[in-house]
């Protein structure tokens, strides 16, 4: 850094009227936190070459920066109209707009910025000299959340990963996304563990409940939304940050979150903790999570950074299932305590090749009181992969292991998981993305079960026109048994998950298709269908056995932009399952959610919205001596609103929501006894119970 300074400082006195070394100072000294001194230089430069679009971006970012949003706006649309074909300031401006309660507007400015970056994301400057870590790590995902577009979201990463698959910002954004789909809780924190691996140090909070898994936590209900992206600065600094959030609301429902996180030199950290707790809507529903994390992260050279991370977690709980004919034990409850340690690396030998390494080791301990079982487990998970990649094409590469010394009560046994993987994604001809691969599993559970199985993988992603792109896929998966549900092996092949919450050992055949349009400016649709065959791994007394299951998946979204204060959401989702066991035999589930969500410039936003559900379940009737197979069905509406307030200049947000706002009960069956923690369901994102919360999120 001093030997940048000094550089630069000479440049200018060599010749001070180039704009160049000023701005390279000015970098430095926004590094350094001299945040009037840089933005000074930065001007200085933009006199300097008052006709460059790229001086005048640079410029916008620093008064954004310092919190000038006036200013920041007049640089940045003076970039635009001096070079239209400059995708930067369209990028810089969308971030700007979404910060001072704008994000319809800055979904159209991403868009803009995508359309004039050969119709790809864009996450990083054109400027070599200026890493712009946090206009990297600027979450698309959590604009189009935020608007209700999350498939718009979903689709930006899967692209940009199919192109880069070294792209921390996109294994990030799909992170986020992934946070509201259902059964994606490897897929969520497995896309965290890739983007923490290949980010830079940054200032970037870690939020510590966001590597945990089935916390059973209504969407949106939790102190704290998945991404903190909105409060970074876009320029990295060494200095600290305090993020602090709360929530409270009935059912004795009391959350909080306290992260402290910054920059010194080459070495970044983040501390935190997380605590969450609830009585419930009946009976035995409580939960209590309480959850710590320290992470650090070195960069040792400019190609070589090292990272460590040390979590905690205590769960308490009573039973959090829906089950459709209300089987619910009073008495069953359970307490988890886990501590996990994690060391990673990654080395880029080249600007186009890295290569990156996970160690992991867990113990977890759980206690369950109805069935007086006690399980302690402690493993480990190792992994590595190579990342190459060219202007057609890119290859990923990767191995691992893992062994878990498993014991219930006084029973102990071994499970042991090794794999390795080969993915190429490969442009042929221009409009076609071939994925094309494979991936080798060998499991063995002591005693018990021994497999060997190969997974062929293949993939296209056709862009028929600018605006209509087609999907395609047929790839085959085993899941594996993790003491933490994190790998960083490719969790998507052409746009379609690959890494569901199953049971262990599951086998699974998948086929999948997808169309996605844009119908005209801020009019966007897409339709998807998905077919998996199931070979699941259960246990009898003759011993263990595949039983054959059914899952598909039909969806449909359509996204609205009529005003530049208004975003319109209306998705389909069709969920069919069907097995030849019990519990359930059929679980049949039709989704429809309408929203609108109103963001006024002043701060203000606003939602309401609806969704009809209807479900048809197949089972036993545990509450007749008979046991008959019954079918029934249950069809309802659910009313959510929201209302909040977003802080000048990046202060926080306040906000008030309620969930089912007409308190409409009705019977619901959960996808938890698909999992391998049936226990520990991953919430459904319906609750047949008026939810009222407070939320308060403050950023220094």
């Amino acid at each position: 850094m001093n030997e940048a300074n000094q550089a630069f400082q000479d440049a200018i006195a060599q010749d001070s009227t180039l704009g160049e070394p000023h701005l390279g100072l000015g970098l430095v000294l926004f590094r350094r936190n001299q945040t009037d001194a840089a933005v000074e230089a930065l001007r200085k430069a933009t006199l300097l070459e008052p006709k460059a679009s790229l001086y005048n971006s640079y410029l916008g970012k620093a008064y954004y920066e310092v919190k000038q949003d006036r200013l920041a706006r007049k640089q940045l649309t003076t970039a635009k109209q001096l070079d239209p074909r400059d995708p930067t300031p369209h990028f810089y401006d969308a971030i700007r707009r979404q910060s001072v309660n704008r994000p319809v507007e800055a979904v159209q400015n991403l868009q803009k910025s995508i359309e004039l970056n050969d119709n790809r994301a864009v996450y990083r400057s054109r400027l070599l000299l200026d890493e712009d870590l946090a206009a990297r790590a600027a979450t698309l995902g959590r604009i189009y959340h935020e608007v209700g577009f999350g498939q718009l979201g979903l689709n930006e990463g899967w692209k940009s990963l199919t192109r880069n698959p070294a792209d921390h910002s996109a294994h990030r954004l799909l992170a986020d996304s992934y946070s509201t789909l259902r059964r994606h809780e490897i897929a969520r924190a497995s896309e965290l563990l890739q983007s923490q691996l290949l980010q830079p140090i940054n200032i970037t909070p870690v939020q510590p409940q966001l590597a945990e898994t089935n916390l059973g936590i209504l969407a949106g209900a939790g102190p704290a939304t998945p991404s903190l992206y909105e409060f970074n600065p876009l320029f990295v600094r060494d200095h600290p940050t305090l993020f602090v959030s709360g929530v409270v609301g009935n059912n004795d429902t009391v959350g909080d979150e306290l992260i402290l996180s910054g920059i010194s030199n080459r070495f970044s950290y983040s501390f935190g903790q997380f605590h969450y707790e609830t009585n419930g809507f009946r009976e035995n529903n409580q939960l209590q999570h309480d959850i710590y994390n320290l992470f650090t992260q070195v960069a040792i050279t400019s190609t070589f950074s090292l990272q460590a991370e040390l979590r905690r977690r205590e769960t308490e709980q009573g039973d959090l299932t829906l089950s459709f004919f209300g089987d619910f034990p009073d008495a069953e409850r359970l307490k988890l305590h886990q501590d996990t340690a994690r060391l990673g690396a990654r080395y880029a030998p080249s600007p186009r090749s890295n290569v990156i390494v996970s160690l992991i080791h867990a113990d977890r301990e759980e206690q369950r009181s109805l069935s007086n079982i006690t399980g302690d487990d402690e493993g480990y998970q190792t992994e590595a992969q190579y990342l190459f990649r060219d202007i057609d094409y890119n290859l990923v590469a990767g191995i691992g292991a893992s062994r878990i010394d498993a014991k219930i009560d006084t029973q102990g046994f071994m499970i042991e998981h090794s794999n390795a993987y080969v993915y190429a994604n490969i442009v042929l001809p221009k409009n076609l993305t071939w994925t094309i691969g494979f991936s080798y599993d060998a499991y063995n559970e002591q005693g018990t079960v021994d497999l060997d199985q190969f997974n062929p993988k293949l993939g296209l992603r056709w862009d028929i026109t600018d605006n209509l792109h087609l999907r395609l896929a047929a790839f085959e998966t085993l899941k594996r048994t993790l003491l933490v549900e994190q790998t960083i092996e490719p969790t998507q092949v052409a746009g379609f998950n690959q890494f569901y919450d199953d049971l262990n050992a599951t086998k699974a055949k998948n086929y999948a298709i997808g169309l996605d349009t844009r119908f005209a400016d801020g009019l966007y649709g897409g339709v998807q269908a998905s077919h998996r065959d199931l070979d699941v791994l259960t246990a009898g007394f003759e011993g263990s056995r595949f039983e054959a299951e059914r899952e598909q998946l039909f969806s449909a979204y359509l996204y609205w932009m009529p005003h530049p204060n208004w975003a319109i959401q209306n998705e389909y989702r069709l969920e069919k399952y069907e097995t030849d066991r019990t519990n359930p035999f059929r679980v049949d589930t039709l989704s429809i959610p309408l929203a609108v969500r109103y963001f006024d410039p002043s701060g203000f936003f606003g939602q309401l919205g609806a969704i009809y559900v209807r479900q048809e379940v197949q089972d036993i009737d545990f509450s007749v001596m008979e046991l008959p197979v019954v079918t029934d069905s249950d069809d309802f509406v659910l009313v959510n609103a929201a209302v909040g307030f977003r802080l000048p200049k990046r202060q926080g947000i306040l906000s008030l929501e309620a969930w089912n706002l007409f308190d409409k009960e009705f019977r619901f069956q959960d996808m938890s006894f698909r999992t391998s923690h049936p226990e520990q369901p991953a919430n459904s994102g319906f609750m047949p119970d008026r939810t009222i919360f407070a939320r308060i999120t403050l950023n220094f």
